[in-house]
């Protein structure tokens, strides 16, 4: 199997009936600059299963408003349109991808969403960029993994529990699941900060673009290893983290600040992801 394999896959993907619809449309409102609130408030109303998801986000305590959203109009008012946008897009993703019987895609949402969640957290303490886009970079930044998996699900398995699965990826599928992600995002014509997150985020220093963002959901996603190791958690910490550790001025104390802010919220993610269907 090799790289071009892999990206013919991805373009069949649009044979999918609800693929492109679901995210076509996401997408649209998302590139937008003029898009209105109106207009994100009509694509989450028309579905009720994404608005009672976003409103469960949305009530999230790291966003501050645990229990007090109640529908998407408050959500909005309450978060703002940028924010209540990303985690719109977000959840119309994951939708397209249904967890199958074979792995717990589940969890490796699961995994997303903790970064994603963590994402929003360190930038709002290094200051460096906008954390709603930080928030829906992290929740899309292992898209790759779940395209690797549809792709092929027994040989995608056999490496998804050795640290080594990158280099793993590249001898099985000719490409890494950062590569493959980002080509996913390419096809779908997602923002190029987003592509950015998705292709680097194991290695933050090869962005040209973007690398505020791109390093920040490299950390969220180290840090969360550490405070929730698993199969599905691949973020491991390198002297590059070591290196964005100290560029950032960061310190044992916010590292412990973030992992306290994940452990909070675990309850909240649990049930989350127990009421998705």
């Amino acid at each position: 199997m090799d790289s071009i394999a892999v990206k013919e896959f991805i373009k069949g993907l649009y044979s999918l009936p609800t693929l492109p619809v679901l995210i076509g449309k996401a997408i649209s409102v998302l590139k937008n600059e003029n898009s209105s609130t109106q207009e994100i408030y009509k694509l989450i109303s028309h579905d009720q299963a994404l608005t009672e998801k976003v409103v469960r986000v949305a009530n999230s305590a790291f966003f501050g408003h645990s229990g007090e959203v109640r529908d998407i109009r408050q959500a909005i008012m309450l978060l703002g349109y940028d924010r209540i946008k990303s985690i719109a897009i977000g959840m119309t993703v994951m939708d397209a991808f249904p967890a199958p019987s074979s792995f717990n895609i589940k969890k490796l949402w699961r995994h997303s969403y903790e970064v994603a969640l963590l994402a929003e957290v360190i930038s709002e303490i290094i200051c460096m960029t906008c954390p709603r886009e930080c928030f829906l970079s992290g929740l899309l930044h292992d898209i790759g993994r779940i395209i690797l998996h549809r792709m092929n699900c027994e040989r995608f398995l056999e490496i998804e529990s050795t640290d080594k699965m990158l280099e793993r990826e590249k001898e099985i599928f000719g490409c890494t699941h950062a590569d493959a992600g980002a080509w996913f995002a390419m096809e779908n014509s997602f923002p190029s900060e987003i592509i950015s997150v998705i292709k680097f985020h194991h290695k933050p220093s090869l962005a040209t673009e973007y690398r505020d963002l791109v390093s920040i959901v490299s950390l969220a996603e180290a840090v969360s290893r550490m405070y929730n190791p698993g199969v599905e958690n691949d973020g491991i910490w390198t002297e590059e983290h070591d290196m964005l550790f100290t560029e950032y001025s960061l310190t044992d104390d916010d590292i412990f600040f973030f992992g306290e802010r994940l452990c909070a919220a675990k309850p909240e993610i649990e049930k989350f992801f127990s009421m998705k269907k």
